[in-house]
């Protein structure tokens, strides 16, 4: 069965994926930090980490079942939950 990206591909989405996700978290802080945990401003910053989290998360299981040939779709839900708890 044909992965549906390249090895450099998934490699460099690994990379790509990481590096915003910690972009991201320093965006969040500094928002946070200066505006306000209770700010719009902070609250989107810390739902787009969150949204980024989820889908560097989420690739990386589906890179996991790519590798090891079962496909399993998993609810978004459930990895919401874990990440807050």
């Amino acid at each position: 069965m044909e992965y549906p990206l390249s090895r450099d591909e998934r490699a460099a989405m690994t990379r790509y994926l990481s590096g915003i996700r910690k972009q991201l978290q320093d965006v969040s802080d500094l928002f946070t930090s200066r505006y306000g945990k209770n700010s719009g401003v902070a609250e989107i910053a810390v739902k787009t980490l969150v949204s980024a989290t989820l889908l560097e998360h989420e690739f990386m299981l589906l890179e996991g079942d790519v590798e090891s040939g079962a496909f399993v779709t998993r609810e978004h839900n459930a990895v919401a939950a874990n990440q807050r708890g």
